[in-house]
This record gives C-alpha cells, structure tokens and sequence, in this order.
C-alpha cells in the first residue's frame, strides 16, 4: 500500500502556463504558483511560497488555454521530488507539485471561515485539521 502524497493549494500564478510536448507523446504544462502565508514580517511585509506546478495529458491544455499571469488558482495534487543535471555538470533537486486537478478560483474561495490565528500556529489541533478539510470540501463542492 502506498503512503499519502496529497497537496491542496490555492495561490496566484507568476507565469502563464507553457505547453510542450515530451519525447513519450504526452503535453506537459508548467507555471509558477505564489502561496501566500498566513502572517506578514515584523515589518509589515508579506510572506508567500513560489512553486512549480506540472501537469500532463488534458489537464496539461486545460492549464495552457486558462491559466495566465495574475490567475487564482486551486491546485490539486502530489508533492514529487525530480533530479536534473546543471549546465555545470552538479546535480540539483527540485520540489514539484504535480496537479491532478486545476480550476480558477475567486479571491473569495481561499480561507471559507478558517481561523488565522490557529492556522499561524506552529502545531495545529485535530479541530485545526478537521477545518482545513471542511474548507478544502466546501471549496471543490462549490465548483460543481
């Protein structure tokens, strides 16, 4: 039996999602995805995560004919760790969301009544987490 490997994200794309088809046949699209935090700096600053998100197949053109610079987006998927050669010749790492399922969001859609203080919060509660997957639910119910 495999391990649980399921992200659920919604955030701002930074670029528009790029199509390109892969030596197996299948479409590839990838974009940049801006989470941000649920708190700011000392100085008032605000705290975002950047991640690459990759789809394939048909979820791959649905992601290159909708999703733009400056689109909200909820993003479904798992967490992949993916190797590549440098042009220098080092090998790096890279964190990637692969997405299962994409739809435009409104700003309206990212927190449904969660409470701040405890998302901001180093450990959360049981309650905490039974929260964040009603909200999850009630986001995706909404767009049926």
């Amino acid at each position: 039996m495999a391990d649980l490997n399921f992200v659920v994200l919604t955030g701002i794309s930074t670029k528009e999602a790029t199509l390109r088809p892969k030596t197996s046949g299948q479409l590839k699209a990838e974009f940049s995805l801006q989470v941000d935090r649920p708190f700011t700096r000392p100085d008032g600053v605000a705290v975002s995560d950047l991640f690459l998100v990759d789809s394939w197949g048909d979820l791959a053109k649905w992601a290159y004919d909708h999703v733009r610079i400056g689109t909200r987006v909820l993003v479904v998927g798992t967490l992949n760790k993916e190797s590549y050669i440098t042009r220098g010749g080092g090998k790096e790492h890279l964190t990637v969301i692969k997405a299962k399922m994409l739809e435009v969001i409104g700003a309206e859609s990212r927190t449904n009544g969660l409470d701040v203080e405890q998302v901001r919060r180093d450990d959360w509660t049981p309650e905490v987490v039974a929260q964040h997957i009603r909200c999850i639910s009630d986001t995706i119910s909404s767009l049926s």
